[in-house]
């Protein structure tokens, strides 16, 4: 279990912790870059199956001890939705003649917050 992805300006561990683990995060302007992880982290905390009881009420975001899944789903989310920010007219990103469409919430990242379970059927 590990904590959340955030940056402050006060908080010189929280913003080496997101560098080493994000180098290209856009960290010159940390208003910015707090927006897309807290986003990220509400997307990923809506979709977890964590995020509601047993009587399918909401709970709240937990502030620390998040399954690592979740945190690593973070990261990856927060990396598309800057990334879809910085797309061309034609939705595209890239250089060199290389590019690729940026989709939030992919489907990579939704199996790593809902991991498939498999199960066989010997019927």
């Amino acid at each position: 279990m590990t904590d959340w992805y955030s940056v402050a300006e006060d908080d010189t561990p929280a913003l080496e912790r997101l560098i080493g683990a994000w180098i290209d995060a856009p960290t010159t302007n940390l208003e910015t870059c707090g927006f897309i992880l807290s986003t990220a982290r509400d997307q990923v905390w809506a979709y977890a199956p964590e995020s509601q009881d047993d009587d399918g009420e909401p709970i709240e975001v937990p502030a620390t001890d998040v399954p690592d899944r979740l945190v690593y789903a973070q990261l990856k989310q927060a990396e598309n939705l800057w990334n879809a920010g910085r797309v061309s007219s034609a939705g595209d990103t890239g250089m060199d003649g290389y590019t690729f469409t940026p989709r939030p919430l992919d489907k990579t990242i939704r199996g790593v917050i809902r991991p498939i379970k498999a199960a066989f059927d010997v019927g």
